[in-house]
C-alpha cells in the first residue's frame, strides 16, 4: 500500500468511522490511484498528449453551463428564442454562461480533431479499442451538437435543421418519430431538447470506455510504436503540464468570449433572426465542424447518395486501424514520418471539403469536392496495404 493511500484512508476512518472502509470504497480509492495518481506513462510525451485532457475538460464544461441554460430554456416556437434572448438580457450574467456553451463547443470540436490527427500520426493503429470508442465520441458529439445548434429557433438553425431531417425523408415513419410531424415544428425542439439533454450523459460513458482502453494499454510513446521502458507517473510531473495547457485554453476563450477573434467560431448572424418557415436564407451553412460532412452531402444530387457517401466517409476514418491487422509483416520500430508520407493528403483533402460547404457548389467546385472525396479513400487504401509495412 502506498503512502498516499494511506493517507486518504486514515483521512476516511477520521471523518466518516471504520464502517466507511467498505469494498466498494477501498475499489473507488484504488480506481483514482491506479488511473490518475499512479498512471505509468512515457517520460518523453510532448503537447499533443495533453489534447485528449482539454477536450475531456472543455466536455464537462459543456455539460455544466448547459445544465445552467435548462433552467431558462423553453422548448415551444417562439418561445424557445424568446427563451434565449431572455437569458442575454435578463438573467445575471447570463449572457456569460450562454456564449460560454456556445462557443466552447467550437473548441471542443477544435480540440478533438487536433486529438484525431494526433492518433493518426502517432498511434491509431497501435490502440485500435481507444481509436473505435473514440471515433463513437466523435459521432455522439456531431449529433449532439446538431441537436443544440436547433434549439434557438433561428433562421440559421431551423433551415439547417430542415435540410439534414430531409435526408430520412425516405423513411417516413422515423421521421415522423424524430420531428413529430412532417416539419420541424414545436414537437420537434421539445424532442430535439430531451435528447440534447440526455446525449451528452451517454457520451459522458462512452469518454470513460474510452479511458479505460487507453489506460488498459498505456499511452503510445511519440517516438516510436514500441512500449517504453523509461515510464514516470502521471502526478505530479504529466498532471501539471495537462494544468498547464487548461489554463492556456481558459486564457484563450476569456479572449474570445470578450472579443470574438476568431469569427468561425462565432455563431451566423441569421441566427439572431426568429426563424421563419415561409422566407429561405440566401445560403444555409451550419457551423464550421458540421461542414465536411455538410459538403459531401452536398456533392451528390440525390439525397440517399449523400448519404451513402457521409457513412463511407465515417467508414474510411475507422477503417484507418485495421492497417495493422491487415499486415502480415508487423513492424519492431516503427518511425511515424515515414507511416504518415501517404496519409498526409487526406488533412488538406478534409479541410478543402469542409471550405466547400460553406460555398454554393457549381460544377467546378463540384469536381474538387469530388476529387477530396476520392483522394480520401485512396489514401486509406493504400494506408490498409501491406506492402507499406517494413522491418
Amino acid at each position: 500500500m502506498t503512502g498516499i493511500n494511506i493517507i486518504y484512508i486514515c483521512y476516511i476512518e477520521k471523518c466518516l468511522g471504520n464502517r466507511a472502509l467498505t469494498n466498494k470504497l477501498t475499489f473507488a480509492l484504488n480506481l483514482f490511484n491506479s488511473h490518475m495518481l499512479s498512471y505509468l506513462v512515457p517520460k518523453n510525451l510532448n503537447s499533443n498528449w495533453n489534447l485528449g485532457f482539454i477536450v475531456g475538460f472543455v466536455f464537462v464544461f459543456q455539460i455544466m453551463s448547459g445544465l445552467m441554460l435548462t433552467f431558462y430554456y423553453i422548448p415551444g416556437g417562439m418561445e424557445s428564442f424568446n427563451s434565449v434572448i431572455r437569458v442575454l438580457t435578463e438573467v445575471n450574467m447570463g449572457w456569460a454562461v450562454r456564449y460560454f456553451h456556445a462557443q466552447c463547443v467550437s473548441f471542443c470540436f477544435f480540440f478533438m480533431f487536433l486529438h484525431m490527427l494526433k492518433g493518426l500520426w502517432y498511434s491509431s493503429k497501435y490502440l485500435p479499442w481507444s481509436w473505435y470508442s473514440g471515433m463513437t465520441i466523435f459521432v455522439l458529439s456531431m449529433a449532439i451538437a446538431f441537436l443544440g445548434y436547433v434549439l434557438p429557433n433561428g433562421q440559421m438553425s431551423y433551415w439547417g435543421a430542415t435540410v439534414i431531417t430531409n435526408l430520412f425523408y425516405w423513411i417516413p415513419d422515423f421521421v415522423i418519430v424524430l420531428l413529430g410531424g412532417y416539419s420541424v415544428s414545436v414537437p420537434t425542439l421539445q424532442r430535439f431538447y430531451i435528447l440534447h439533454f440526455i446525449l451528452p450523459f451517454v457520451l459522458l460513458g462512452v469518454v470513460v470506455v474510452h479511458i479505460y482502453y487507453l489506460h488498459r494499454s498505456s499511452s503510445t510513446n511519440p517516438l516510436s510504436g514500441v512500449d517504453s521502458w523509461y515510464v514516470s507517473r502521471f502526478y505530479p510531473v504529466i498532471i501539471f503540464s495537462d494544468l498547464k495547457m487548461l489554463t492556456m485554453l481558459f486564457a484563450a476563450l476569456g479572449v474570445q468570449l470578450t472579443y470574438g477573434i476568431i469569427p468561425l467560431f462565432q455563431g451566423d448572424v441569421d441566427n439572431s433572426i426568429e426563424s421563419n418557415p415561409l422566407q429561405t436564407p440566401l445560403h444555409i451553412v451550419p457551423e464550421w465542424y458540421l461542414l465536411t460532412f455538410y459538403a459531401t452531402l452536398k456533392l451528390f444530387p440525390s439525397k440517399l447518395a449523400g448519404l451513402i457517401a457521409m457513412a463511407a466517409l465515417l467508414e474510411s476514418l475507422i477503417l484507418i486501424v485495421e492497417s495493422r491487422a491487415m499486415s502480415p509483416i508487423i513492424s519492431c520500430v516503427h518511425y511515424h514520418r515515414i507511416w504518415t508520407i501517404i496519409s498526409i493528403p487526406m488533412i488538406p483533402a478534409l479541410y478543402i471539403l469542409g471550405c466547400l460547404g460553406r460555398l454554393s457548389l457549381n460544377d467546378g467546385l463540384m469536381f474538387i469536392g469530388i476529387s477530396a472525396i476520392f483522394i480520401i479513400l485512396v489514401s486509406v487504401t493504400k494506408l490498409l496495404d501491406c506492402a507499406r509495412m517494413r522491418l
